[in-house]
């Protein structure tokens, strides 16, 4: 509206100048197409107060969250790597590194935090998330292995690495020693059961043997005593026989000790020849009747 008027006021003054004549009416015109123009401004402005939004309550603006953290981290000496940084205060904040558990912290009142990885040996990466008041922002890291670290975790195991040899060499001749040990008393076990068992079959055997030794004295006692015993009884039928008996012939050999009234007596089968003579002649040799007979 305003435009508008400006617009008319412009005209009059046109239409003035271009009349000289009549300036008189032309002032009037001017005059009334000013007025015109006031009113019509005055309505515009009224109108576009009417028509405007009157703001209540400027509406917030919802802060973005962000990280700030480096984006490239080195493991210290010990072998642990701290990863700082900043976000929202109080955001809940989990860092995810590769190959590993998850680890969650809340920043502070003024939006710092910091993690801690340790015993790292090897490069890595990791995802950092932040949230806050429902947005949530992520950010990848990397971390490198401190070189000295390494080295000292590697000598460690080649340490560790040497002593376990060194205990299993130990330990192996211990067993071994052990197994000797127990072979060795198995053998003196089996040695000492050997010479029980021989000692053993020694004595029955010695046993037996005396017991046939007995036996065979006890058989050569019996025969003898019977030998005995038919001799005197021999001897005694001998003397009882009549006077004439000893005019009997009997069988001698050169070197027995035995007569014989059977020339086939079984006590001359081993003699290399007989002779005859009376029973009064061999009795007077000192030979005996043959016990066979």
């Amino acid at each position: 509206m305003l435009y508008l008027a400006a617009i008319l006021i412009f005209v009059g003054i046109l239409t003035i100048f271009t009349r000289e004549s009549s300036f008189k009416k032309g002032m009037s015109l001017f005059l009334a197409i000013g007025m015109v123009a006031l009113i019509l401004a005055g309505c515009g402005g009224s109108e576009d107060d009417l028509t405007k939004e009157t703001p209540t309550q400027q509406e917030k603006k919802t802060p973005k969250l962000n990280i700030k953290a480096e984006k490239a981290f080195t493991s210290a000496e010990n072998g642990t790597v701290t990863i700082t940084g900043k976000t929202k205060p109080n955001a809940e904040l989990t860092l995810t590194p590769s190959g590993q558990v998850a680890l969650t912290t809340t920043a502070n009142d003024q939006g710092e935090f910091s993690f801690t990885l340790n015993d790292i040996q090897n490069d890595g990466t990791a995802v950092l998330t932040s949230n806050w008041e429902g947005q949530d922002k992520s950010k990848e890291l990397t971390y490198t292995a401190n070189e000295t670290y390494i080295a000292k975790i590697e000598q460690e195991k080649k340490v560790a690495e040497a002593k376990r040899i060194e205990a299993e060499k130990k330990e192996q001749a211990r067993v071994a020693e052990e197994q000797k040990k127990e072979a060795a008393r198995v053998a003196e076990e089996a040695r000492k059961a050997e010479e029980a068992r021989k000692a053993e079959e020694k004595r029955v055997a010695d046993a037996k043997a005396e017991q046939e030794r007995q036996a065979q004295a006890a058989e050569e006692a019996r025969k003898k005593q019977e030998a005995e015993a038919a001799r005197k009884k021999s001897a005694q039928a001998e003397e009882e026989q009549p006077s004439n008996e000893q005019g009997q012939m009997v069988y001698i050999t050169a070197t027995g000790k035995r007569y014989h009234f059977d020339p086939n007596c079984r006590g001359l089968n081993n003699s290399n020849g007989e002779t005859q003579v009376t029973l009064a002649e061999a009795q007077s040799q000192g030979l005996t009747k043959c016990k066979w007979e």
